[in-house]
């Protein structure tokens, strides 16, 4: 197998690193809970003090969180509870397709 197909498929594989992945648009924020609209209906998540929220590769704030916006949220695998370990804001790129913040 060539070797640059080879060191791509690993890099797809140990990119997922043991989370979930919730796509979508924000629907609402409430307190701790993120609800996130994605292809198969909403989806309720918590933050809390030790969610990192990005935006850019730059740190973001929950009141950062509007809205409207397209986001990926990692939540550990497993995680009965659904408490994010990461939000990153995303951005709608030429093509309309969702592109995660850099």
């Amino acid at each position: 197998m060539n070797p640059i197909i080879i060191r791509i498929l690993t890099a797809a594989i140990l990119a997922h690193g043991g989370f979930d992945h919730v796509i979508g648009t924000i629907a609402a924020v409430s307190g701790n809970v993120l609800t996130v609209k994605t292809a198969k209906g909403n989806v309720d998540v918590k933050l809390d003090p030790k969610t990192e929220i990005s935006s850019n590769d730059k740190q973001a704030q929950p009141s950062d969180l509007k809205p409207g916006l397209r986001v990926i949220v990692d939540i550990p695998e497993g995680s009965k509870d659904r408490v994010a370990h990461s939000v990153k804001i995303g951005t709608v790129g030429a093509t309309g397709h969702t592109q995660p913040a850099k």
